[in-house]
């Protein structure tokens, strides 16, 4: 039976609280915010240490691009879907329990690798189907969220802080989940970090709880989201998130899985890991800085976007210990300085007027299916090159062409104007 009680962070019901805040003019995160941060942290935690070794447990099972790629299609085509039909849901339940209902579902997820063991990979189809459908449920209420419980003022220093704590976890989960599978006894260390994940699920599931909510009705009006005639910034920015799309899909598992054949152990993936986090975790620090400064951000949005395309081309040579550090080290760099006015952007898009505010469900379910139609593009192209291809040289040639979308990406937005609320009516 659906809770009478909802989340007191829709914008509908809590205009009064949302009013007061942007007039302070504040970059400090109220107490909801800061509880959000802590419970994205600790789902980036829990996704930092089994994760990434997810897809080279199925290739160290199997031995096969083609299960790996259908694992990651049936992920990236099944979250947009669930994220579709979570903006339903929310109307009925509300976001808390749409965010439970995701947590639930990925710690089905890990149960059945803990269970199934080395059989769970002979099922990946439905491992990807609930690995899809728990970050879809999840994203979607985190996303709401975010939006709610920030404001133009402070959003890019929570954006900023949330790649920040972010990068702590992903950059020490990966090294402590590679120490624990190498020293443990054959796929041993698997199990225990899947276990400690779905611990961490559970804390993520207790923070939930200290949410405040109350009661709000909201009718889902998809045609919102997708405005583009009226609306032509929106209209580049989901654009340019389906191309977002096309890089983040393929990079998202197959750089992991050349760290681990150059390493020839999770440790070493882990490890490459840990640096890269380090130095992202600088970088987004420093992009939170300058982030506040709309002009400066987008000039650095924009040399981070060309930067990420041309160091790729190292790519082409050899696949060795030293292009792949050069690669991770000049990434992990300069996509904090893309990623975070972009998210930023997005946001202050939705904000824009009292209108577009009240359907920001609509816009962020237009804006994840945009994201969900460029990574299932990307793993399509993936396992189309692994069946008829399967040479180093063609996924060279692949990786280095998906590493440009961002610059493609920065060719549509850096036109996107933000106008205050106040004017924008």
């Amino acid at each position: 039976m659906p809770d009478r009680v909802r989340l007191d962070t829709p914008t509908a019901c809590t205009q009064t609280h949302l009013s007061s805040v942007r007039e302070s003019h504040s970059d400090r995160l109220n107490d909801g915010g800061r509880l959000l941060l802590g419970m994205g942290t600790s789902f980036m935690a829990a996704l930092a240490l089994s994760g990434t070794f997810v897809n080279v447990y199925i290739w160290k099972v199997e031995h096969s691009y083609i299960d790996i790629g259908l694992f990651n299609l049936l992920a990236f085509g099944t979250l947009p879907l669930a994220f579709l039909c979570s903006g339903f849901l929310a109307r009925r339940l509300g976001e808390l329990w749409i965010l439970r209902a995701g947590v639930a579902s990925l710690a089905v997820f890990f149960a059945i690798l803990l269970t199934l063991g080395e059989r769970s990979v002979n099922h990946a189809l439905w491992l990807g189907t609930f690995f899809g459908i728990g970050q879809g449920l999840y994203w979607f209420a985190f996303h709401v969220l975010t939006f709610d419980l920030t404001q133009p003022d402070n959003r890019g220093r929570f954006n900023s802080l949330a790649g920040l704590f972010g990068s702590l976890v992903s950059m020490t989960g990966p090294y402590i989940a590679g120490y624990l599978i190498v020293h443990g006894r054959r796929f041993s260390g698997y199990h225990v970090i899947f276990a400690l994940s779905l611990l961490l699920f559970g804390i993520l599931l207790v923070l939930s709880f200290r949410l405040p909510h109350r009661a709000e009705s909201h009718t889902l009006r998809l045609r919102e989201g997708f405005r583009f005639r009226t609306d032509r910034d929106w209209r580049r920015l989901w654009t340019g998130s389906i191309v977002f799309g096309l890089r983040e899909g393929v990079f998202s598992f197959f750089i992991g899985l050349l760290v681990f054949f150059v390493a020839r152990n999770e440790e070493g993936l882990g490890l490459y890991g840990l640096w890269t986090g380090l130095i992202s975790l600088g970088s987004f620090f420093l992009a939170g800085k300058v982030v506040r400064k709309e002009h400066v951000g987008n000039r650095l949005m924009g040399a981070a976007a060309w930067l990420m395309g041309l160091v790729a081309l190292v790519l082409l040579l050899p696949v060795s210990q030293w292009t792949l550090v050069l690669f991770g080290a000049v990434t992990a760099f300069a996509l904090p300085f893309f990623v975070v006015p972009f998210g930023t952007m997005i946001m202050n898009e939705i904000d824009e007027s009292a209108a577009s505010a009240k359907h920001r469900a609509e816009h962020l379910i237009s804006r994840e299916l945009a994201l969900g139609i460029g990574r299932t593009v990307s793993v399509l192209v993936f396992l189309t090159v692994a069946r008829h291809l399967g040479s180093p040289g063609s996924f060279a040639g692949m990786t280095v062409c998906l590493a440009f979308a961002h610059t493609v990406v920065y060719m549509f937005v850096h036109k996107v104007t933000f106008t205050p609320r106040r004017v924008a009516g």
